[in-house]
C-alpha cells in the first residue's frame, strides 16, 4: 500500500549489460506530494524531490517507487517496494523537482 505520509525513494534501472552492474539504483529521494490520482486505470504519483534527481540511464523509464516499512518488509526500517511504473516527466517549477509517474498495476492509497 502507497501511504501519502511516509516519504518515499525513486530506484531507476541500470545501464549495464548483466546482472552484476545492470540492478536498480536510487535516483531521487523525497515524498509524495498529491494523492495520486486514477484515470483509465492508470495512477499518476506526483513524488516532490528533496535534494538531487540523478537519472542515469537515459533508455529505461521504469522506476521503481519505495517507502520504509512498506511492501514485503511491514513494521521494520527497511525500505520495501509499494508501486513500480514508467517515468511519465520531470518537471521543474520555483525551485521545486516533481516527478511524475504512470503506474498501470492495480495499487492502494492510504494515509
Amino acid at each position: 500500500m502507497i501511504k501519502i505520509s511516509k516519504p518515499v525513494q525513486l530506484l531507476e534501472w541500470g545501464e549495464g549489460t548483466n546482472t552484476n552492474n545492470q540492478n536498480w539504483s536510487l535516483m531521487a529521494k523525497g515524498s509524495i506530494s498529491s494523492k495520486p490520482k486514477r484515470k483509465e486505470g492508470v495512477t499518476t504519483i506526483i513524488v516532490e524531490v528533496s535534494g538531487q534527481l540523478e537519472k542515469k540511464n537515459a533508455k529505461d523509464d521504469s522506476v521503481k517507487v519505495m517507502q520504509q516499512g512498506e511492501g514485503m518488509t511491514p513494521f521494520t526500517d527497511k525500505w520495501g517496494e509499494v508501486a513500480m511504473g514508467r517515468l511519465r516527466s520531470i518537471e521543474k517549477s520555483g525551485g521545486k523537482t516533481l516527478v511524475y509517474i504512470d503506474v498501470q498495476a492495480a495499487t492502494k492509497v492510504g494515509r
